[in-house]
């Protein structure tokens, strides 16, 4: 089975909320979205 795709939007905003809150979990518990998901999206936004 494939991944889920996210929209820009999603990213960014998950993105955000890891970052106001300063805790990927919970950020990641809220949308539904795995940590490592949101791990590779922020060493990909570093870039």
């Amino acid at each position: 089975m494939r991944g889920q795709h996210y929209t820009q939007e999603q990213k960014e905003q998950t993105l955000k909320e890891a970052k106001e809150v300063e805790n990927v979990s919970l950020a990641g518990r809220k949308h539904r979205i795995s940590n490592s998901t949101i791990f590779t999206w922020i060493s990909k936004s570093k870039k």
